[in-house]
Formats: structure tokens, sequence, C-alpha cells
């Protein structure tokens, strides 16, 4: 009858001890005899060796506490239980591992975030480097293609000059020798004189011996019976009936700049395989102290013909339109190739576009064009 009551009384009390407090392990300090009740007075029903690790549920009970053992529950004196410092030490490992890798994943955000940081900042210095070198380039060769084109215009102005003065001399020979003719033809008719009833133009009608009439020299204007005709920038004039070729789904352009000297008409070919196979796609005038914006070019190579000059006129010759200008006229064909190819990168389609600028020089020659590959005739300027 007494053990009965001793094993109800010990479900009683591991009953109200789990809710007593949180339970906490500890160690035998000593040999524990574990008692079914809070004393002495009650049977030892196991013995726990010292040093042994024991899970205490309560300590509620005077110099006594509640405590599991294996698969048994019990009382054992309090004051042979002591902290089990192994499991407070692995406790205390287990924080400060757990705290090493909070601060090592915090170092490694760190790390990650100024790694971004770093990797955006070279990208944008490389970035910058690149537009910098690109402009650089740009530059340079725009410096050079003003050195080459300002060369190439004093060659041509030097050249322009000596053929002039070659034609000067020229004309004065001929002038000289024409005058020389014309006073031996006067020295024969004064030796041998003609008979003659009806008097001679610029003579005398009392005397019988005819004289020479008086020159009279008048410069004839060889265009006199052409159209004079006037354009605004970006026309085509009518003497090439043609019609210009577009492609709208290319924002590109060709920008020319004209002086106050002259007013051009520009030619743009589209090059073939062969010269021959090279299509005429714009034929433009502009006005002098203008600028001009030739855009939608289809992709291509293009060569240039440009005239120089001022007062156009147009006419009709074999049945075949023919424009010209009349006064200060140059013509030249350039052999600069101007790439309207777009080319893919990267970032996206690049659209070629080129800018441009024409004048007459002080001496008559044209610049503009780079490096001309001789002056051509209007005829030529008009084929197509």
């Amino acid at each position: 009858m007494k053990s009965i009551f001793t094993f109800i009384l010990l479900l009683v009390i591991t009953f109200s001890s789990a809710h007593a407090q949180d339970g906490q392990y500890l160690m035998s300090s000593g040999k524990l005899e574990v008692r079914s009740g809070p004393g002495l007075q009650f049977n030892t029903i196991a013995e726990v060796p010292q040093g042994t690790q024991v899970y205490v549920m309560s300590s509620n009970y005077g110099e006594w506490s509640a405590i599991q053992f294996k698969k048994m529950n019990g009382f054992v004196l309090s004051k042979l239980l002591t902290e089990d410092s192994r499991i407070a030490d692995a406790e205390r490992a287990a924080q400060e591992a757990a705290a090493k890798r909070e601060a090592a994943k915090q170092a490694a955000a760190r790390a990650i975030a100024q790694a971004e940081a770093a990797k955006k900042a070279a990208e944008e210095a490389a970035r910058k480097a690149i537009a910098d070198a690109e402009r650089l380039k740009r530059e340079a060769e725009a410096a050079a293609a003003k050195a080459i084109a300002d060369a190439e215009a004093a060659k041509r102005s030097k050249d322009v000059a000596a053929q002039r003065a070659l034609a000067d001399t020229e004309e004065t020979r001929k002038a000289v020798e024409e005058a020389n003719r014309r006073a031996a033809r006067g020295s024969n008719v004064a030796s041998n004189p003609i008979e003659s009833t009806t008097p001679s133009y610029g003579s005398s009608s009392n005397t019988s011996s005819p004289k020479a009439a008086s020159i009279e020299v008048s410069r004839e204007d060889k265009y006199s019976s052409w159209e004079k005709k006037t354009y605004k920038s970006g026309a085509t004039p009518k003497s090439f009936n043609f019609k210009g070729k577009f492609d709208y789904k290319l924002d590109n352009y060709l920008k020319i700049k004209v002086g106050k000297n002259t007013e051009v008409v520009v030619k743009m070919y589209k090059m073939g395989k062969t010269k021959a196979d090279d299509q005429l796609v714009r034929v433009t005038y502009i006005n002098s102290n203008a600028t001009q914006f030739i855009r939608n070019i289809p992709e291509g190579e293009y060569r240039l013909k440009i005239a120089y000059g001022r007062d156009w006129r147009e006419t009709t010759k074999n049945g075949k339109k023919f424009g010209t200008f009349t006064k200060n006229a140059l013509y030249e064909e350039g052999n600069q190739t101007l790439d309207f190819n777009t080319v893919k990168t990267s970032k996206g389609i690049n659209v070629p576009s080129y800018n441009l600028a024409l004048d007459l020089l002080p001496n008559g020659s044209g610049y503009g064009t780079g490096s001309p590959e001789e002056n051509i005739s209007a005829d030529e300027f008009n084929k197509n």
C-alpha cells in the first residue's frame, strides 16, 4: 500500500514541477541516491554515479530537487548537484560561433557591395576613357583632314595660277602675231593699190587708194540665249530631270556649308563595282552663305561631283537638258569616299553622317572635297 501511494505522489509532483520553472542540466558532484520523494524517509529507487549528467525539473523542494535520469523521475539532494561546465561551454561556443557567422556574413555583404561599387566605378572610368579616346581620335582625324585639304587647296591654287599665267602668255603671243599679220596686210595694200569705183569702208570717196577699215571689237555672250534659273537651297535643278532616291528608315545626313564666294550644285553617286555601275542618288543646289542637310541617304559608299560658280543657266543640247554656272565656274570630282553603310555594335546600330565645307578661294579654285581627282568640264559634270 505504501509503494502505491509513493508512485502516485511521484506522478503528481512530477506533473506540478514540470510547470514550475524551466529545467536545466546539472551534474552530480558525488554519488546520488535518487529517492521516490523529497526526503530521506522516501525509498531509494536508483543511484547516480559521480559526474553523471541529470536534468533538473524543479528545485522548489527545500533541500531537494526533482530530476529526470534516463527514463526515471525522482528526488536528490540539491547540494550534491553542480553546474555542468561542458554544456555551458558548448552553449557559449555555439553563441560565439553564431556571432562569428553573423559577423562574417555582414563582412561578406560589405565586401560584395564594395566590389560592386568598384566594378561600376571601373566600368564608368572605362566608358569615359573610351569616349575621350574616340573624341581625341575624331579631332585628330578632322585636323589631319583639314591640313590635307589646305595643302591640296594651296597646290590647286598654285597650279591654277600657273595655268592662267600660261594662258595669258599664250593669248598675248597670239595677239602679237595677229597684229603683225594685220600690219603686214596693210603694207601690201599700200604698195599694190587696187582700182575700185566703190569706196572702201572707212575710206574717203576722194581717193582711189583703199584703206583698211577700222576694227570694232565686242565680247559675245554665248549664254545670252540660255534661260537663267534661281533655285532655293535643297532644290534639284530641272536641267537634270532627276528625282532623288531616299531611305526614310535611315536618319543620316550629309551636312554641307557653303561659303560667301560661290553657289554650288552637288551630285552624289552611289558607287558600284566599277565607275560605269555608279548610280546618281541626289542632285542638290545650295546658295552661298547657306547650310544644307541632305538626309535619308540609302546605304552604300558615295563619291561627289561639285559645280562652283554663280549665275546658273539652263538650255537644251541635242534634245537633252544642260545646266551650268556662267560666272566663276569650276567643276571637280572628289576622290574621297563617303561611307554611309550602317555598322552594328554592342551598343546598337551606328548610322554615319558627314560634314562638308565648300567655297571658292580668292584665286578661283575650290576647296572642301579633300583631294580632288581633277577639275572636270561642264559636260562631264552634266553626265549622269
